[in-house]
C-alpha cells in the first residue's frame, strides 16, 4: 500500500508526552474485532429489485480494492499467506525506488545505529530488514504469517547478510519470541494499519525495547484527502481486509502516549496507492501531494511517518 514522489522540504514536528492531548483513544482501537514514497521532511445499472434487495451496480463493485473479511489473526495470516503465495510484489510503483524511499525515511528519523539491535515487525519479504542489515548489528523479522517468512528466509539466503538476519513467524501483538529489553530498534512498515490490537502491539514493543530504544512507524494516514474524502464520494473500496484501520496523527499520539512512550517525531510522506487506484487517480494524488508538500498541508499527503522514544 504505498507510493512515491519527490523531494520534501521543511522537519518533523516533535512532541513530549507531556504536550499529548488528554483525549482518549477511539473505542475502535482497542477492540480486536472492530479493526480497518523525495527525501522526508522531516499511501451499467442492473434491472430494478424490490424495496431492500437492491445491490450496488456492477461498475461500483469493480472499484477500489476487493475487500477480504476478516475479524481475527487466523483471518490476516490466511490473507497474507495467500500475497506470499503470488510472490508478495511491490504494487505500487518501481521497487528499488520506493525501498530507497522508506530507507531514508527510516534513517533520517530513527537514525540505525551499527550498534543496534532491529526488530522489523510485519517484515513481509524482508525487503526492508535485508536491505538495512549492514547498518545494525543484528537483525530479527516477524511476521504473523509463514507464507511471508518463508519469502523473507529465500531473500536471506541470496543476501550478503546472512550472518546477523533472523526470521521469524511471530505476532506483534505478543512478541513471544523477543526478549524484554532486548531491542534498540523497532520498525513497522506498512504494517501497523493491519494489525488488529494496536495498544497491545505498542505495549509488547515497549516491553522489548530497550530504555531510550526508538520505534519507528511508516503508515498511511486515515485523514489522507484520499480516505476521508475522495474515495468516499467516488464509492470506492480502500481496505484490503475488512479490519484494517489507519490513524490520524492525533490517535497515534493518544495510543503512544497510553503506551508510555516519551517523546515523538512525526513527518508526513508521500504515500499513493498507485496499485490500487486507476491511472487518472493516481495522477490527480500526485498533483494534491505536491501541492501539500509546498503548501505544508499534510491532508494532502498521503503518510504519516514517526519516531517515537521508550
Amino acid at each position: 500500500m504505498f507510493g512515491w514522489a519527490g523531494a520534501d522540504s521543511g522537519g518533523p514536528t516533535i512532541r513530549t508526552r507531556n504536550a499529548v492531548s488528554s483525549a482518549k483513544p477511539p473505542a475502535n482501537l482497542v477492540s480486536k474485532p472492530a479493526l480497518g514514497l523525495g527525501t522526508a521532511d522531516l499511501e451499467k445499472m442492473p434491472g430494478r429489485r424490490s424495496p431492500g434487495t437492491e445491490r450496488p451496480p456492477p461498475w461500483a463493485r469493480r472499484r477500489g480494492v476487493v475487500t477480504t473479511p476478516s475479524s481475527d489473526t487466523t483471518d490476516i495470516r490466511s490473507f497474507f499467506d495467500q500475497c506470499a503465495a503470488t510472490g508478495a510484489a511491490e504494487q505500487h510503483g518501481d521497487a528499488q525506488r520506493l525501498l530507497e524511499y522508506r530507507l531514508a525515511l527510516v534513517r533520517s528519523l530513527a537514525r540505525p545505529r551499527p550498534t543496534d539491535v532491529l526488530l522489523d515487525l510485519g517484515c513481509g519479504n524482508g525487503h526492508h530488514l535485508c536491505a538495512l542489515a549492514p547498518e545494525v548489528a543484528r537483525g530479527i523479522g516477524i511476521d504473523v504469517s509463514p507464507g511471508m517468512i518463508e519469502l523473507a528466509r529465500v531473500r536471506l539466503r541470496t543476501s550478503p547478510a546472512k550472518t546477523n538476519l533472523t526470521f521469524e513467524v511471530d505476532d506483534a501483538e505478543e512478541l513471544k519470541g523477543i526478549a524484554d529489553q532486548s531491542i534498540d530498534l523497532a520498525i513497522c512498515i506498512g504494517a501497523f494499519e493491519h494489525m488488529l490490537d494496536k495498544p497491545a502491539v505498542l505495549a509488547s514493543i515497549y516491553r522489548v525495547l530497550k530504555f531510550g530504544g526508538r520505534f519507528f512507524c511508516l503508515t498511511p494516514r486515515a485523514d489522507y484527502v484520499w480516505y476521508q474524502t475522495i474515495a468516499p464520494l467516488s464509492g470506492f473500496a480502500t481496505k484490503h481486509l475488512s479490519s484494517d484501520r489507519m490513524l490520524t496523527k492525533g490517535e497515534f499520539l493518544d495510543l503512544l502516549d497510553g503506551a508510555r512512550f516519551r517523546c515523538n517525531r512525526f513527518a508526513p510522506w508521500t504515500f499513493i496507492p498507485r496499485g490500487d487506484i486507476p491511472p487518472v487517480a493516481a495522477l490527480l494524488l500526485t498533483a494534491l501531494d505536491a501541492i501539500g508538500r509546498h503548501a505544508r498541508l499534510d491532508s494532502l499527503r498521503g503518510g504519516l511517518a514517526f519516531c517515537a522514544w521508550k
